[in-house]
């Protein structure tokens, strides 16, 4: 590992407007005294000294415990003077400030639990962003990736973000990636052999990797400690100052590091990347599960809006990921294909369908959205929760469209949620459909409505005329005469089994959305279908 002093030019005076601060981190900043306004330029943070000018459009931290009121008209004068950005006191001395002179520059209240430090890491995290392209860095899970695909385009390379475990939490690349790249990004986790050599890393590096080239680390320092690294793995037109950029990507990301009272939002957008990665085939179990801790088995579980539910609200993953994590502090949130998805550690006996059906309830209070809940077995690997999920998908498809919003397990669905299954495929081949019944379904009349509607009831029915004619309130000798006719129409023998199993499979795939109902020609062109299928929520699918 070379240790390359890097020496910086003279930086370039970059600012930020103050607005973009105040709104950078939610519940840190209030504005005591707008003074002329907000939109100011900032171009730096200084603690205050009365010995000296605070500097043009500075920020002026006033660190002094309890200073009196004397003091803060000195501060504001002397700010007013040097035209600085604005002034940050403690909420505890509002008073204190308001009894001051009225200020000519804005005045910040900061929340009691932000540190000093943490203030002047955050100013200089936005300004950096600002010096690469990356305007209005915005310290969420998407801001981490809008960060990283910035820096790759102005270095030309491959960039990855990490914590101080060495997990990758963002990246970006431009052009192709080598094999050491790609497995880091896949396994969401730093290689063992680049780790022993990141984790003595203090300031930008050239790691010289046997058998994969050079690649460049930055710390991401957060006041006196390492919050994570920026790992850089350069392009065959990365420019001579790419050490000087990757130092300001550093920079940048500190703010996304922070410790702050709105962590737990950033920690369930984290988990909710690693989530995705894992579900859609880009990430791995074991980078979410140290994420989340150990678990020999994990449950998959699926929540969807029920059909007659109002349009989701907005933010509906950041809610349902806070109403999981109550009740399982090991649980990880994540909408993958409009579905909500909640991986959560398994327990033995009854415990995955408790909380299944105390999440459901708590989650369709707190986004006022009826919802459906739809629970897994217990995984071991990846490749059986990428495959519960897709059959999850399927099983809530049904779950939506019963009469009662409810919690089910996929066990008990999967019957239906390979008819579900089936008829996606249909619907992309529509070839698939075509058969005996095309008769019936062309039919405009009522009559092929009722003829496919008795092919349903009867099926359901396992093929019992008594039953069947029961469940449709007619005389059994009716439903006999319809059989007749069917088999007449439609030139088919119900007698014979690999006909009747291919006509009730045809039948089945041709129920409609709403469930129960077959849909025909005429049906399909009314409006109050067409209102059906426009049908949009959470899970929503037809």
């Amino acid at each position: 590992m070379t240790v390359l002093d890097v020496v910086s030019p003279p930086e370039t005076r970059a600012a930020i407007r103050l607005p973009l601060l105040v709104g950078a981190r939610r519940g840190w900043f209030s504005v005591l005294d707008p003074a002329s306004g907000l939109d100011r330029p900032l171009t730096g943070v200084t603690d205050w000294d009365p010995t000296r000018s605070p500097g043009r459009h500075q920020l002026v931290l006033v660190t002094t415990p309890c200073p009196s009121g004397e003091e803060l008209a000195a501060v504001l004068a002397a700010a007013d003077q040097a035209d600085a950005a604005a002034v940050v006191v403690r909420e505890a001395e509002l008073g204190i400030t308001a009894a001051a002179a009225r200020p000519r520059v804005p005045v910040l209240a900061v929340d009691e639990r932000v540190g000093w430090d943490d203030i002047g890491t955050l100013v200089r995290s936005l300004l950096s962003g600002t010096r690469f392209g990356a305007h209005g860095t915005n310290p969420t899970a998407g801001g981490l990736y809008d960060l990283a695909e910035s820096a790759a385009l102005a270095l030309d390379g491959a960039v990855m973000l990490t914590d101080n475990a060495f997990r990758v939490l963002a990246f970006a690349y431009q052009g192709t990636v080598d094999e050491l790249t790609s497995e880091t990004i896949l396994a969401r986790r730093v290689p063992a052999v680049v780790r022993e050599r990141l984790a003595r890393v203090r300031s930008i590096v050239c790691l010289d990797v046997p058998g994969a080239g050079p690649r460049w680390a930055a710390p991401v320092d957060v006041g006196k400690v390492v919050g994570g690294y920026v790992l850089f793995a350069p392009g065959p037109d990365t420019p001579d100052s790419a050490p000087r950029m990757l130092s300001d990507v550093a920079t940048a990301a500190a703010a996304w590091f922070l410790d702050e009272p709105t962590g737990r939002a950033d920690e369930d957008a984290i988990r909710a990347e690693l989530l995705r990665g894992l579900l859609t085939g880009t990430g791995s179990l074991q980078a979410l599960t140290e994420r989340l801790g150990t678990s020999r088995q994990w449950c998959l579980l699926g929540l969807g809006a029920h059909a007659d539910a109002p349009a989701a609200t907005s933010d509906i993953e950041g809610g349902l990921a806070r109403c999981a994590r109550m009740l399982d502090p090991g649980a990880a949130t994540a909408i993958v294909d409009d579905l909500v998805f909640v991986l959560f550690p398994s327990t033995p006996g009854s415990g995955p369908a408790d909380f299944a059906e105390r999440l459901r309830r708590r989650a369709s209070a707190s986004a006022g959205v009826p919802l459906v809940a739809c629970v897994g077995r217990p995984c071991a690997t990846g490749d059986e929760l990428r495959v519960e999920r897709g059959s999850l998908r399927h099983a809530t498809s049904v779950l939506v469209r019963r009469p009662v919003p409810a919690t089910a397990a996929l066990a008990d669905l999967r019957p239906h949620a390979l008819i579900a299954e089936l008829a996606c495929l249909a619907a992309e081949n529509p070839g698939l459909l075509s058969g005996a019944l095309d008769v019936l379904r062309r039919d405009e009349s009522p009559r092929g409505v009722e003829y496919l509607n008795t092919l349903r009831c009867w099926f359901d029915a396992g093929c019992d005329a008594t039953r069947a004619a029961a469940a449709l309130r007619i005389h059994r000798n009716t439903l006999r005469y319809r059989l007749q006719r069917i088999e007449a129409l439609c030139a088919i023998d119900l007698d014979d089994p690999v006909q009747r199993f291919s006509i009730e499979l045809q039948t089945r795939l041709l129920i409609s959305p709403s469930g129960g109902r077959v849909e025909t020609a005429r049906q399909a062109r009314s409006p109050r279908s067409a209102r059906r299928s426009r049908h949009e929520g959470l899970g929503g699918y037809g």
